[in-house]
């Protein structure tokens, strides 16, 4: 009878073990990333710190959906469940957070994650020169329409008809008289 247990056991721990690696193996295979990635941080996990970066200097902050440690390199990670396609706004996104990693952590990632969709698809963004200037120049565009309160709106009829501020936007208001 206790070998009976003791069989049952083992192979109740084996059973365990194997449905792990396929849970571990699965999840994955829905991320995109490999067994040699490291997770350094989450946003929302508790067994993860979460990494805001806050930069004085470069008048920037941001907090990546995933830090990931690849061939020594932190990496950001941003996840757009709802997204169909790769947009501007998500690339100087991911670029800002490799502006503010290579700050706080001391060396520049060459490239980034943008995971889009419900079935995950990873997308690789490089950190190159071009893409860095690009960014500038949207930052500078950016900080000269704050300074100088020239901001432009650009409404779109769709989007503002389901806006809870619309009945105090200029913009709007022009757009649908």
């Amino acid at each position: 009878m206790a070998t009976e247990w003791v069989l049952l056991l083992l192979l109740a721990g084996c059973t365990a073990i194997v449905l792990r690696r396929a849970f571990v193996a699965a999840q994955r295979e829905l991320t995109g990333f490999e067994t040699e990635t490291t997770l350094v941080s989450v946003d929302g996990a508790k067994s993860y710190p979460t990494r805001e970066y806050v930069s004085e200097l470069q008048g920037l902050a941001g907090r990546p959906d995933a830090i990931i440690v690849e061939n020594g390199f932190f990496i950001p990670v941003e996840r757009k469940p709802l997204a169909k396609k790769l947009r501007d706004r998500y690339v100087a996104q991911l670029l800002v957070y490799m502006r503010l990693i290579e700050e706080f952590e001391g060396k520049k990632p060459p490239y980034g994650y943008v995971i889009l969709g419900s079935k995950a698809r990873k997308l690789r963004i490089e950190n190159s020169t071009e893409r860095q200037e690009w960014l500038s120049e949207i930052l500078k565009n950016m900080n000269e329409s704050i300074r100088t309160g020239t901001a432009t709106p650009d409404p779109q009829t769709d989007k503002c008809k389901k806006c809870d501020v619309n009945q105090s936007c200029n913009a709007f208001q022009q757009q649908i008289q």
